[in-house]
């Protein structure tokens, strides 16, 4: 993609928009997850876990000692693990990690929710992480994978004034057009020069209800928000995404 600094020939446009103001803008990411498949996961495993273990009963009760019911609740235990980690998914993964830009800090802000697919007992972390716009460049991308799989919009952190990757994050999924619209329009706003108020979508998508992101830490929300004298935004262009009722 052109780098963030070059002038951006292509119209800006974005597809989602949270909170928009003069000093900071906030768009939303989708999780890339199969929300669907996760309950049919959950329920596929459940069926097992019952089959195993009514079998691993009726063995004992056949062959005597405890030494299969000890093999099958093993198993039994894995499987049940692995219904947590697709309920987990489903029912308390935030499907909005948004993305903040501060034109005045000249910064980007990345809120991400890390699953640890091998422990779903343990507590997930959310980390927040604030990169410098001028070593943000952006790139696209091809997946062919069979649930994630099209093109992808990266921005690329490297070492100041260097083109050496020290960390990617995904922005956005969509049609090449789509994702150049978003790379000028994320490019445009953060040099000040004049960008469409309104998103092509309204509101929040379906499939991203009902949980938001959760709170980001109070010291990167004051940051992210403000200029670096303390400055407060005129709200003058403001779109928020309306709460949902779990």
């Amino acid at each position: 993609m052109p780098d963030n600094n070059q002038p951006q020939l292509v119209p800006p446009q974005l597809f989602w928009l949270n909170t928009k103001d003069t000093l900071w803008m906030e768009i939303p990411r989708y999780a890339g997850v199969v929300w669907g498949g996760m309950i049919f996961g959950a329920m596929m495993t459940l069926a097992i876990i019952v089959f195993m273990t009514v079998l691993g009963w009726l063995i004992e009760q056949e062959l005597g000692g405890e030494g299969v019911l000890i093999i099958y609740a093993v198993g039994d235990f894995f499987l049940i693990s692995l219904m947590a980690m697709f309920l987990k998914v489903y029912f308390f993964e935030p499907r909005d990690q948004p993305i903040r830009l501060n034109k005045k800090r000249q910064k980007i802000y990345t809120f991400d929710y890390k699953r640890k697919w091998w422990n779903p007992w343990a507590k997930w972390p959310t980390t927040v992480k604030a990169y410098h716009w001028a070593d943000i460049h952006g790139e696209m991308r091809f997946s062919s994978d069979r649930y994630t799989g099209g093109f992808q919009l990266f921005a690329s952190v490297c070492q100041p004034g260097t083109l050496n990757v020290v960390e990617r994050f995904q922005i956005a999924s969509g049609s090449p057009a789509q994702l150049q619209q978003l790379w000028s329009y994320l490019c445009l706003y953060m040099k000040g020069e004049p960008v469409p108020d309104e998103a092509v979508n309204k509101g929040r998508p379906d499939f991203w209800c009902p949980r938001k992101a959760d709170k980001w830490p109070e010291d990167m929300d004051l940051e992210s928000t403000t200029a670096p004298g303390g400055e407060q935004p005129s709200v003058s262009h403001q779109k928020a995404l309306p709460d949902f009722v779990t």
